[in-house]
This record gives structure tokens, C-alpha cells and sequence, in this order.
């Protein structure tokens, strides 16, 4: 029986169950079935020992749901930034995080032989040059250490302390860091920035902030990486639906994020079937970066034109846009706020007045049945609709029956003309 540990080697087994607990906060353990019952164990006791204040539980009978409540507007630093920080580690990992600082320091260089004696020679411990070297080339790319050639061999020192060379530059950058690490992907970067200084976010919380989008930067560091590199990327991609999971490459163009759900998305254009397509970064599991793709640039230009007459994310099953036609009746005195939803929510729709009080809304859609339910938030003021999909036109109207028949008087006759107002 392997051993429970807090501590983890690779995020995204851990991804998944932070969401279903921050989002499905109703799921009780029979519902997580892709793992065993001790899996599932396990991971909550990570959860509960990460987010322990934010952890509540309900009951269902004899059958207890564990979720996360989290009020973001009440906090200063996103909770579930814990969960990047346990990252399992090594004996030799933490030792040389330690050791390699305070040899380097005041500007010594030192080859990787000469830094094993000295630890051996200090601290009584014995370690492989590989170990070192492996650990050495880490901290070059974090810039924490600097690496020069002496003659054949390579010598290593401390990169130089930004609060000692630039004094005044640190504590003008707290605010633009405290912004950073609550406002923008990536958020974790700013926050392990403060925690390294020793400071705390004392000056913004974020109203509506969508914690849940560190656990996707995982995914989206390396689609970003392809698209500033122009090239392909391997997703494994798990359906929604299926819980099953399969490989597709695409050309990565353009991340959208919904104003609504706050679910992000990546779109581009898939190598099996040449269609532009998009993919939710909460559905990918694992991104690899592939070659470069020659056909970037001709790829982001027809997007661009295409983009315009995308409603949400999805690009429909034709090449040819559909129309869509909606007639509004309201009181433009006492009512002008429909006017303004209509303007500012249209997303580039054209506008026109019919007469006063009526106004005729279209718009070219790829896919028109993304705009159905914004088109059914205008229920009770809809004089018409139209699409050149009859398909959704049906659909927009069998919901609008089936509403109607269920406000309709239960002493109604059938077959009775009733006077409403769609």
C-alpha cells in the first residue's frame, strides 16, 4: 500500500479535483469514478490541509459533499495558489537551495568541483557534481546564478541583488506586483514574488476575480509559447461528455475568454480536419509545442476575418455565416436601458429603428445558436425572429411555446387564443 503524502510530483493529477471541488462543490465520493475510492481520500485530505479555511461540507442523507467557498472580494492573495506551491522535492533540493546562496555570495565564483568540497568540507555531506550541475543550471535560468568561462572550465557565481544594486526601485514595484498577481494569468508569479520579499497584498481585492483560472496557466504558458513561436501544438483534449480523452493538433491563434462564465478557450486550426475550431483550457490536460507551422500568418489572416461574425467560441458546421433577425418593442422613455443592452451586448450587430418603440437588431452568425439565450433575455419585448437557419429559428420558438405553456392559466381552453406578448 503506497503512502499518503501532502506533497505532489505532478499538477495535473491534482488539477482536476480542485475544480470539481471549487466548482462542483455537490459531487460526494461515489461521484468521482475515474479513481479509486483511496485516490479520491487522498486527494481531499490535500484539499483540506491546503484550503482549510475555505473547506466546508454538506450532507445529503448519509452521503457528504466537501467544496471550497471562497468570496474574492474578501481576499487578499487567490487560496488556491497553494496548490502550485506542493510540488514534492528531494533531500538535495532543499539542502542545495540553501547551501548554493550562501556559498556564491559576495561575488564568489566557484567551479562545480571546488562548490562540492566546500559543502563537504562544511556541512559534512557528500554529493554528486552531477547533482550540483543539474541544480546550478536551474538557478541560470531562473537567474539566480550567473555562469562564466575561465580557460576549459565553467565557474559559477550569485546573479547581482536587485535591492542592493537598484535600492530604489523595489518598493515603487510592490503595487504594480500586488496588482499583478490578482489581475492577470499567471497570477502565481507575482504572488511567490511578494512571499519571496516578504511582503503582503494590501492594496486591491478583485470583485468577481475567477480564482480558478491558476489551476488552466499550466496549459496555457505553453499554447501562448506556440502562438509568440508560431507553431503547432499537441493537446490531450477530454471531452466533456465522454470523459474520455484523445490527442489533437492545432494551430494555436487566439485565446478568448467568455465575460459570463469566465471560462477560457483556446481557438485555432486543427491539422485533420483544416477547420478553425476551439478547445476549453479547463478540457486540455497536457500541451506539447510541435514544429513550427509555415502557414501561420495566411492561418491569422483569414481569423481575423472570419472572427467577425463569431458570436461565442464556436465557428458552426458551414463556411457561410447565417442571418439573424430580432424585432424589439419597448417603451424608449421608460424602458431606454434595452436600447443600451441592445447597443453595448450586440457584440457588432447592426441596429435599426423600424418606428418608435421598435427596433430591428441583425446580425451575421456562424453559428446563430450561440446567440439564443442573449436573444431569450429580451423575452416579453420579442415581436419577431428570424434566421436563415430554420433549425434555430424552430428552436428559439419551441422554447418560447414550451415557456409560454408553462405560465399559461391551468383553466385555460386549448385551442383558446390567449392574448400574451412574446
Amino acid at each position: 500500500m503506497s503512502e499518503y503524502k501532502e506533497l505532489i510530483r505532478q499538477f495535473d493529477r491534482i488539477r482536476s479535483y480542485v475544480r470539481d471541488f471549487y466548482v462542483y462543490g455537490f459531487k460526494t465520493r461515489e461521484d468521482f469514478r475515474e479513481k479509486s475510492g483511496r485516490t479520491y481520500d487522498n486527494h481531499r485530505r490535500r484539499m483540506e490541509s491546503w484550503f482549510s479555511p475555505y473547506i466546508k461540507t454538506d450532507r445529503s442523507g448519509h452521503k457528504k459533499s466537501v467544496f471550497l467557498t471562497i468570496d474574492s472580494g474578501r481576499i487578499p492573495v487567490n487560496p488556491l495558489y497553494q496548490a502550485w506551491r506542493s510540488k514534492t522535492f528531494t533531500d538535495n533540493d532543499i539542502s542545495l537551495r540553501f547551501l548554493l546562496p550562501d556559498l556564491l555570495a559576495k561575488g564568489r565564483f566557484l567551479t562545480v568541483e571546488a562548490i562540492a568540497d566546500e559543502i563537504q568540507k562544511l556541512n559534512g555531506c557528500l554529493m554528486d557534481t552531477q547533482t550540483i550541475r543539474r541544480k546550478l543550471a536551474f538557478f541560470e535560468k531562473e537567474g539566480l546564478v550567473i555562469r562564466k568561462k575561465e580557460g576549459r572550465q565553467y565557474l559559477y557565481g550569485s546573479a547581482e541583488n536587485l535591492a542592493l544594486s537598484h535600492p530604489g526601485l523595489l518598493t515603487p514595484l510592490w503595487l504594480a506586483v500586488s496588482f499583478f498577481q490578482g489581475a492577470a494569468p499567471f497570477g502565481f508569479i507575482g504572488s511567490t514574488i511578494l512571499d519571496f520579499w516578504n511582503k503582503k497584498n494590501e492594496y486591491f481585492r478583485f470583485h468577481g476575480d475567477y480564482l480558478v483560472h491558476t489551476l488552466e496557466d499550466e496549459i496555457l504558458l505553453p499554447i501562448l509559447t506556440a502562438m509568440e513561436r508560431k507553431c503547432q501544438i499537441l493537446l490531450t483534449v477530454k471531452s466533456t461528455r465522454s470523459r474520455r480523452a484523445g490527442d489533437v493538433a492545432i494551430t494555436p491563434l487566439r485565446i478568448l475568454t467568455s465575460t459570463q462564465t469566465g471560462r477560457r478557450y483556446v481557438c485555432g486550426r486543427r491539422q485533420d480536419s483544416h477547420r478553425f475550431t476551439s478547445f476549453r483550457l479547463d478540457s486540455i490536460q497536457n500541451a506539447r509545442i510541435l514544429e513550427p507551422d509555415p502557414c501561420f500568418d495566411r492561418y491569422m489572416e483569414t481569423f481575423a476575418d472570419t472572427f467577425p461574425y463569431i458570436w461565442g467560441v464556436s465557428f458552426g458546421n458551414l463556411r457561410k455565416p447565417e442571418t439573424v433577425t430580432m424585432e424589439i418593442c419597448f417603451d424608449e422613455k421608460e424602458e431606454s436601458y434595452i436600447l443600451t443592452r441592445l447597443d453595448r451586448e450586440g457584440r457588432g450587430g447592426a441596429l435599426k429603428r423600424l418606428e418608435p418603440g421598435v427596433y430591428e437588431y441583425r446580425r451575421l452568425c456562424l453559428d446563430p445558436s450561440e446567440l439564443l439565450p442573449w436573444a431569450k433575455s429580451f423575452t416579453g419585448r420579442v415581436r419577431s425572429f428570424h434566421c436563415s437557419d430554420r433549425a434555430v429559428e424552430k428552436r428559439f420558438w419551441d422554447d418560447m411555446n414550451l415557456m409560454e405553456a408553462c405560465y399559461l392559466p391551468s383553466d385555460a381552453v386549448p385551442g383558446q387564443e390567449q392574448d400574451h406578448h412574446l
